[in-house]
């Protein structure tokens, strides 16, 4: 809702011993390509990784569909359109891993968006939503605006309009540094006054029609070198 994103040590196996286990799964790195769940169904319904706004509207029009008329890779994606008059009624909440929020180290999200006709998204800065905004994004003819709906942008970038694109926004929360990349390119770097992140919100606000695919993030405590993750 707007305002009134592994390194492996090497083991070495000797003959006749077991191989090793398999290292813990990160909590902290995700992915979401949307190819597990069936074209036409809820997303918060079919997945426990994602909510919504209230926290009880899966399979409700909070919720949104599965859908596979348009896709980065390789079929299916999310569709995000707001009412007419209305924003939402699209209102879902992707939970950034069980330690959030999270207010030092290293966070980056990566997504693929396809935008039709205006798009936003918001950071959640605390566990709970609507108690504050780290940051608000409104995709409006050609151009991000980063900042908050109620105090004002402060960051633009350009974006291709009708077509798949990767945005990235890699920050390092240590040093107040919020980078923002588009199709892997920098597009530059601002110090945010909510310098804490918990979650993502996608609501389309009135008249929106974007795509939303390949959601990817990743929290450590250590600088994050290599960018991107893999579809899970």
């Amino acid at each position: 809702a707007c305002a009134t994103a592994t390194n492996f040590e090497t083991t070495t196996v000797t003959a006749n011993a077991l191989p090793p286990p398999p290292p813990p799964t990160n909590p902290s790195v995700f992915c979401d390509d949307f190819e597990s769940y069936s074209a036409g169904s809820y997303l918060v319904s079919s997945s426990s990784n994602w909510t919504t706004w209230s926290g009880t509207g899966a399979g409700t029009t909070e919720d949104v569909l599965i859908n596979n008329s348009q896709s980065n890779s390789p079929s299916n994606s999310l569709y995000c359109q707001g009412a007419t008059n209305a924003n939402g009624p699209t209102d879902i909440l992707l939970p950034f891993g069980p330690s959030t929020p999270y207010t030092n180290g290293y966070f980056e999200l990566t997504a693929e968006f396809y935008v039709a006709n205006g798009a936003y998204f918001n950071f959640q800065a605390e566990n709970i939503p609507a108690i504050t905004w780290a940051l608000e994004a409104l995709f409006d003819n050609g151009t991000i605006s980063f900042g908050s709906i109620v105090s004002g942008w402060f960051f633009f970038v350009p974006y291709p309009t009708n077509q798949w694109f990767e945005l990235k926004i890699a920050i390092d929360l240590n040093a107040n540094s919020w980078n923002v990349f588009i199709d892997g390119v920098f597009q530059g770097a601002f110090t945010n006054a909510t310098n804490q992140i918990a979650s993502l919100n996608l609501h389309p606000l009135a008249g929106h029609q974007f795509y939303v695919d390949d959601v990817c993030y990743e929290y450590s405590t250590s600088p994050i070198w290599t960018y991107g993750c893999t579809d899970s």
